[in-house]
């Protein structure tokens, strides 16, 4: 499994003690949407000399019960918090602390520069996974490696199929992925089944629906964790989407995460463009093989829209006003001084 590097002691690198809160305050993203963004504001706190520490315990989020609202920290469900030794109490203890706001000047994002790791770019994100910042709870990543060697012996060449459908589909959020169907991964499947040379294919899924088309589409090959996949209802944001098993605010973080870290450790990779690949791409130490699916972006809302057109219309409708104006002056200061000329 892969290797998630050392935790790092405070003093090995922080002098003074200053800390930064990392929170989000946005309550409609998922895991890897944080994973993603925390990674952001860990490098901006470090280059400030800041001691980085994730709150998801006083912010509502979709991987924390409500009733347990200001009582436990759900990032710790998961992840370590990124310097060894430091915790949220002892940060919210200090007089020195730093609230983070909802926006970070850099995080790794789905663009496929990132994915071809032009100018290094993921592997630099990679090394704040090296260095243990983003490092996995060790009772998990003890889970997790008992489910892969399950599900995997060391001769198999594993395929990893990410899909993200469900509510990027159905919603088709502004600005973000559009996600292939389907059908157009069968085909790739089939396209690259004699050149990748893979015995095994990994799904990672969200519905049900698609789980069994695999199924169907690959037989035994398409291996997949026991997770609990959704019949989804074409409406909700995904993250939101609660089951009323217990402990589900948990384990649906859980499962999410083990199906991630089990696809960054396949020796292929076909996924679609989100933030869930970005975090794949972060854990993994590369791929034999990779083909990143680059389909656009959904547009804008249409009142974005509308509102960009009605300033466009204000702004040519202004100019056309100066220019006539400026032109009325113009032509009745050149009156003014032709008719003083003839008078004299």
């Amino acid at each position: 499994m892969i290797e998630q590097g050392r935790m790092i002691p405070v003093a090995h690198f922080l002098k003074r003690k200053i800390y930064y809160i990392i929170r989000r305050l946005n309550t409609s993203v998922g895991l890897f949407s944080n994973y993603i963004v925390f990674a952001g504001q860990i490098k901006y706190a470090l280059q400030n000399g800041w001691i980085p520490v994730i709150d998801m315990k006083n912010y509502p989020n979709n991987y924390l019960d409500p009733v347990l609202l200001g009582k436990v920290n759900s990032w710790e469900y998961y992840f370590c918090q990124p310097i060894g030794g430091i915790t949220l109490e002892e940060a919210y203890n200090s007089d020195n602390v730093i609230l983070s706001s909802d926006t970070v000047p850099d995080f790794p994002n789905a663009s496929m520069s990132f994915y071809n790791n032009e100018n290094n770019i993921l592997d630099n994100w990679r090394a704040i996974v090296k260095l243990g910042l983003l490092r996995l709870q060790p009772i998990i990543q003890e889970e997790i490696s008992i489910i892969y060697n399950r599900l995997f012996s060391k001769n198999d060449k594993i395929l990893g199929v990410y899909m993200r459908g469900t509510d990027y589909i159905n919603l088709k959020p502004a600005y973000h992925p559009i996600p292939p169907s389907v059908e157009l991964v069968f085909d790739t499947i089939e396209a690259v089944r004699n050149k990748w040379n893979y015995n095994k294919i990994f799904l990672s899924a969200e519905d049900y629906d698609t789980v069994v088309r695999f199924k169907e589409k690959f037989g035994n090959i398409c291996v997949t964790t026991n997770r609990q996949y959704i019949n989804y209802d074409g409406k909700t944001n995904l993250p939101k989407y609660h089951s009323n098993r217990p402990n589900d605010f948990f384990l649906s973080g859980k499962e999410y995460l083990t199906d991630l870290v089990i696809m960054s450790n396949c020796n292929s990779l076909i996924a679609a463009r989100c933030s869930g690949s970005v975090g794949v791409m972060m854990m993994s130490g590369g791929f034999e093989n990779q083909l990143v699916f680059d389909l656009g972006n959904y547009p804008p809302p249409l009142r974005e829209i509308h509102e960009v057109v009605l300033f466009a219309y204000v702004l040519v409708l202004s100019f056309y006003l100066l220019t006539k104006i400026t032109e009325v002056i113009f032509y009745a200061c050149s009156s003014k001084q032709f008719n003083g000329y003839v008078r004299r």
